[in-house]
């Protein structure tokens, strides 16, 4: 079907919205930013977008699970047709504040690190924006924000997919601030947090050591097996560990240590068989030092699946939007805090975004927008979003709101998060996402395109929710 009049005439009035809304909707931004809580706790953020919502008309429900307070989905409908989801993220960093300087001047307080005040908002402009165009040129369809908390840590989404607050959607739009603007239909990696807990005997380690039984010296052991398992796993595999609780005092025989672990891979397979052979290692630990091990998976999240049919057409939509606006005083400010950032740093950091230009390497700001989708690339970060991913087609949508190479949270991300950097970054986004909303929802042979391919997909690797059924948000 050809659309191509009706999204210039969506195109035009999505970009009128964000001209008019502009000094809005990044105040908003700049609120959620100063508030800045963490995971779980995002009361007075949530109720930041929820006001917004509910001023627009969108039907709003909060607490949509228990143990996740903090979520919400604000859905708003236009008769029947598809269900669009967007997502959105408005959790901070604990202790990444940072004053709004060229510097690194820690304030003690929590910082948007991985600019989710820019997420949050910038989703929710796009939806809002999706909806006067929708109601102006008469667009059948629903609209429905997912507002997710807990994105740094928490696995919100996870709870919320395996509890089926994403049934019955037929695409989803996201997107999060990046150092390139760029669409990509690379995968992330999946992963599981497991904490290995084991019980021993207390003892004075002086003068009776042997009656002791040490919890710590399970730990330990557990960790050097760890190591000698990375040699015998795939290359993608990551094992990340830290020992969260090693005992009181160096003369007391620990009865408890507990060492956590981040097992990452490829696809949740992958992670389950190295999990499997980390249970063996951890039994094998306390057989050695005849303590208990108690094994506890905290969260996990599921390999990215983008839907290339989506992504392409977003990546359409992008280049007919434009990219991230950047003034001259964005310029001077990036490149004042890039100051310590290596040519090294940004070649690296751009390589990740799929840019491998050297034009770039003296930048501090990228302007342009990347054609490179990434295909058959598996970035090295988990997230959340994964399983959201296998529940409908998603596309994705990164752009540049933060300086070339500068690391996701750093200080200089923070800072960038609350200027004009950021602001340009989620003005692109949210007017991307926006019209690529209205492409799906007047395209019916696109989104028929896209769920074939979605269900070629998931028939070849069904969808298993990583945690178990019992586990509730927050336990750790």
């Amino acid at each position: 079907m050809d659309n191509s009049v009706l999204l210039e005439k969506a195109e035009n009035l999505i970009k009128k919205w964000f001209s008019e809304n502009e000094t809005r909707i990044t105040y908003l931004s700049d609120t959620i930013w100063n508030i800045a809580e963490v995971k779980f706790t995002e009361f007075e953020s949530m109720k930041v977008l929820v006001s917004q919502f509910e001023k627009e008309e969108f039907l709003v429900k909060t607490a949509v699970i228990e143990g996740l307070p903090t979520s919400f989905i604000a859905e708003w409908k236009n008769g029947e047709g598809p269900v669009i989801a967007f997502i959105g993220e408005y959790d901070a960093l604990p202790g990444l504040g940072n004053e709004m300087c060229t510097e690194k001047k820690p304030t003690g307080k929590n910082g948007h690190g991985c600019g989710h005040n820019l997420l949050g908002v910038g989703s929710m402009a796009a939806a809002i924006s999706a909806s006067h165009v929708m109601k102006e040129l008469g667009i059948s369809g629903t609209l429905k924000y997912f507002g997710c908390p807990a994105e740094e840590g928490g696995a919100a989404k996870v709870f919320m997919v395996r509890d089926g607050i994403f049934n019955e959607i037929d695409a989803i739009v996201r997107w999060h601030p990046n150092s390139a603007t760029f669409v990509s239909v690379s995968s992330s990696m999946a992963m599981m947090s497991i904490r290995y807990r084991f019980h021993g005997k207390t003892s004075h380690a002086g003068t009776a050591p042997h009656l002791g039984r040490s919890a710590l010296d399970a730990a330990i052991l557990m960790d050097v097996g760890a190591n000698y398992l990375r040699e015998h796993v795939i290359t993608d595999v990551r094992i990340h560990s830290v020992i969260s609780d090693g005992g009181r005092a160096p003369n007391i025989v620990p009865d408890y240590a507990e060492i956590w672990y981040y097992i990452r891979a490829p696809h949740m397979a992958d992670v389950h068989t190295v999990a499997a052979r980390m249970e063996k290692i951890a039994k094998g630990a306390a057989l050695m030092t005849e303590t208990e091990c108690e094994i506890v998976v905290v969260s996990g999240s599921s390999d990215t699946l983008p839907n290339k049919v989506l992504c392409k057409e977003m990546l359409k939509n992008l280049k007919r939007m434009g990219g991230p606006k950047f003034t001259d005083e964005d310029r001077k400010f990036a490149t004042a805090i890039n100051e310590s950032v290596s040519i090294s740093d940004r070649i690296n950091n751009l390589k990740t975004c799929g840019v491998f230009d050297s034009k770039y390497q003296n930048l501090d700001l990228y302007e342009d927008i990347s054609e490179n989708l990434q295909e058959g690339v598996v970035s090295p970060y988990s997230t959340d979003s994964g399983d959201v991913s296998w529940q409908a087609p998603m596309c994705q949508v990164f752009t540049s709101a933060q300086s070339i190479g500068s690391a996701n949270h750093s200080w200089q991300q923070v800072v960038c998060s609350g200027n004009h950097i950021g602001h340009a970054g989620m003005i692109c986004a949210g007017e991307t996402i926006s019209i690529t909303a209205i492409d799906i929802l007047t395209n019916p042979e696109l989104l028929k395109e896209a769920k074939k391919e979605f269900n070629e997909e998931i028939s070849l690797r069904p969808y298993v929710n990583p945690l178990p059924k019992n586990l509730k948000p927050g336990v750790v």
